[in-house]
């Protein structure tokens, strides 16, 4: 097995969210490909879109980056105002997971088809696995970004048999931090997200939200992945180091495997 999973994200100063995934998944000699829109207003339902056709992938240019997905009806584009970030989170004998991310931070504009656009903070990021996902050494994953005009702070953990967890701010990684649900502690001093006011983007089974559209018995998922579940959450954030701070968004979730 082997996926190739792009995620990218826009919110707008009011808290307008919009998250796009494109993804492709090979299983033997089976190619599927994946992409979808979340697109949740402030006050409102999340709109979701799927498809299972070959689409355009994000294309990175010169730092920046765009995405051209005529059949979901979406046009965006990333400026970046931060250097990428490259990692490879797992190597072992099963395969590996490796993350880049292409824009920590950024301005970014969405164009819909039959919306009005959306522009503000966004990031995007690039990650390929070759493991199935029953053997990675772990049974939850917490992830999320915050992004104000002048902090960008970054994190993954995960839970279960190899704990580990990773924290950048603008761009450092910063290897003692806390993760916790209400937010990211920097050691000595260097700073606090405190977030709140958590409005669900997207919560339930993963089988059906994430991989509702996947042949899930085809690919022997189901049974494999029938308890995992995910919640993913935009709420505000606030970034005190020192005596100062800074107002922003943050997108957020939390996927249990098992």
């Amino acid at each position: 097995m082997f996926l190739s999973k792009w995620y990218c994200d826009c919110v707008t100063d009011a808290g307008a969210a919009f998250i796009g995934y494109w993804a492709r998944l090979r299983v033997g000699p089976v190619t599927i490909p994946y992409a979808a829109t979340l697109h949740k207003p402030v006050g409102q339902a999340t709109a979701e879109q799927t498809r299972l056709l070959p689409t355009e992938a994000p294309a990175v240019k010169n730092g920046d980056l765009r995405w051209d997905c005529r059949r979901l009806g979406v046009r965006v584009a990333w400026n970046a105002r931060a250097r990428a970030i490259h990692r490879t989170l797992l190597e072992c004998a099963h395969g590996s997971i490796i993350w880049h991310c292409h824009v920590p931070a950024g301005r970014a504009r969405v164009d819909f088809r039959d919306a009005a656009p959306l522009e503000g903070l966004g990031y995007a990021e690039h990650l390929t696995m070759s493991l199935k996902p029953w053997e990675l050494p772990f049974h939850e994953v917490r992830w999320g970004r915050f992004l104000s005009h002048a902090d960008a702070l970054i994190w993954i953990e995960w839970r279960g048999a190899d704990s580990r967890h990773w924290v950048f701010h603008n761009g450092v990684e910063i290897p003692d931090a806390v993760i916790d649900p209400e937010g990211v502690q920097l050691p000595f001093d260097h700073g606090w997200l405190q977030l709140s006011g958590d409005a669900p983007v997207r919560d339930g089974p993963l089988l059906s939200t994430a991989l509702r559209a996947f042949p899930a018995k085809r690919l022997w998922l189901s049974g494999r992945l029938e308890g995992a579940h995910e919640t993913k959450w935009v709420a505000r954030g606030r970034f005190t180091a020192g005596g100062r701070h800074s107002t922003g968004w943050a997108i957020h979730e939390v996927v249990r495997l098992r």
